[in-house]
């Protein structure tokens, strides 16, 4: 047949289908949960049961059902990405770690979902000085319940010697702390060792996926760019870590959003992220969350001034009198007992001196790095010319900071644009805007500012020589300089 014959041939009869290339894999078989005889064919281990009238129903068949359901779960839940969907708080006090009830989602697909508080102490804990430890939440399952068994192919059912089994499986969570190794933890300040391992896990999660703009040979593009392959798939959700302080051998710190990540996009969206440099969004929530949550720690917990202790002292010495005693039935005792009790309570006989709020740089108060994006409080009121020192002094490690006037939404797209950006290390290298929003009079509108770490961009146009880089890096540099401490200024909408 020639070609013009094979084309007519092909009109009005459907596709052609070609002739199928000889077979590269193993020879036909059986259909089996695999494939169904054929090299062209993958079982995906989702398997229901094909139910016809006259067979015998079995455990075994129920349980197919089951895992049908169960498998086909999963698959979908995978495809939305792990992390935690809501609940699982960590709090620790009086050296007994507190996991609240939530949901999270592994890997695999498989919810983590727990309904009350566990509790964990850590009175053995090993507490060795360049180890940590993270708290996770894994899958558990238990059989509990109580049913005869009926009509058992191996048992005379007239006997009498009858048997009980366990007819429900429960599906829940387990929390255990599995321990890991940051060399150098024990060389750290103990002030400093929440922030210095916070950052090391960061930095660690930026070049997971390989990302080849920070990787080895970043100076070239990759010659790959085929799909992500399958890996492993490990079973647990971390909710947080558990940093050693060398107060005591069962003294330890806290730390949620070092460890967790809340569930965010699908694993396609995150891996391609993490391969092409991008940060993902909840990794950078996570890293804003956690060093909002350890400023709130510094800043909500100041010193406790000494309290003035002359009034209560007053009235034991008058309670502790031999006269007052012979002179009172017990009843009056008591009476008096419960008075000064009240006194104490409600701040009569106590009373607190005037504690004094002096902010420190934040390398001082532990905070070697910060995310490229984040928030800081002020103490007493809107934005003044002390408050904006107050700023000052927190940031001054920072090589270039200026001050910026903002409306309130532009501070939403001021932070989302650092998304990707590199974080902030309080040793003079990086370039910070402190974003102060004001309302349409141009008035300071909160009690906050933000910050976020400068864009890097220079660009020319075609025509201009490439001493341009060099005169406008000037330029800017003066400019910079030349700014008034302390003023609120706003930048220009456009530039070159």
């Amino acid at each position: 047949m020639t070609e013009g014959t094979a084309e007519a041939a092909g009109h009005g009869a459907g596709p052609v289908t070609p002739p199928a290339p000889p077979p590269s894999g193993p020879a036909p078989g059986p259909p089996g949960p695999g494939s169904d005889g054929t090299p062209a064919t993958a079982g995906g281990g989702i398997d229901r049961l094909n139910a016809f009238d006259g067979l015998f129903l079995r455990a075994e068949h129920l349980n197919r059902i089951q895992d049908y359901a169960r498998e086909l779960a999963l698959a979908v839940a995978a495809a939305g990405g792990p992390g935690v969907v809501e609940g699982y708080e960590v709090t620790l006090k009086d050296g007994v770690l507190r996991v609240g009830a939530g949901l999270a989602i592994t890997t695999d697909g498989r919810p983590l979902r727990s309904e009350r508080l566990v509790t964990l102490p850590l009175s053995g804990l090993r507490h060795d000085a360049d180890s940590f430890w993270w708290v996770e939440a894994v899958p558990e399952s238990w059989q509990y319940g109580q049913a005869p068994v009926q009509g058992s192919y191996c048992d005379d059912p007239c006997s009498g010697a009858g048997t009980t089994r366990r007819p429900y499986t429960a599906e829940g969570v387990r929390i255990r702390l599995t321990e890991a190794t940051e060399r150098g933890i024990g060389k750290r300040d103990p002030e400093s060792r929440r922030n210095w391992i916070a950052s090391r896990l960061f930095a660690a999660e930026r070049t997971e996926h390989s990302p080849w703009p920070y990787g080895t040979g970043s100076a070239d593009l990759p010659s790959s760019w085929a799909p992500p392959g399958i890996s492993g798939k490990p079973q647990a959700v971390r909710l947080a870590v558990l940093i050693p302080q060398p107060y005591g051998i069962d003294t330890w710190e806290v730390d949620v959003w070092a460890a967790r990540r809340d569930r965010g996009e699908a694993p396609p969206y995150r891996q391609w992220q993490s391969r092409l440099g991008m940060r993902p969004w909840d990794v950078f929530v996570a890293q804003i969350l956690q060093f909002q949550a350890q400023l709130a720690e510094l800043v909500g917990a100041p010193e406790r001034p000494e309290p003035d202790l002359a009034p209560l002292l007053e009235q034991l010495v008058r309670l502790g009198g031999s006269k007052y005693l012979h002179r009172r039935t017990k009843d009056e005792i008591s009476r008096e007992l419960f008075q000064l009790a009240q006194d104490i309570d409600t701040g009569e006989l106590v009373k607190p001196a005037a504690s004094r709020t002096i902010p420190y740089p934040l390398d001082r108060m532990g905070i070697a790095e910060l995310p490229p994006a984040g928030y800081l409080p002020l103490t007493t009121g809107g934005p003044d010319r002390g408050q904006i020192e107050q700023v000052r002094i927190w940031l001054e490690a920072c090589r270039d900071l200026r001050f910026c006037a903002v409306g309130l939404a532009d501070v939403a797209q001021a932070v989302q644009e650092a998304q990707h950006r590199d974080r902030i290390r309080l040793d003079g290298s990086a370039a910070v805007d402190v974003l102060v929003p004001v309302d349409g009079r141009g008035e300071p509108a909160t009690n906050w500012v933000a910050f976020v770490r400068r864009e890097q961009r220079r660009c020319r146009e075609p025509q201009e020589e490439d001493s341009w880089f060099d005169a406008r890096h000037s330029q800017e540099g003066e400019a910079g300089a030349g700014a008034e401490d302390g003023e609120l200024r706003t930048e220009p909408e456009s530039g070159p």
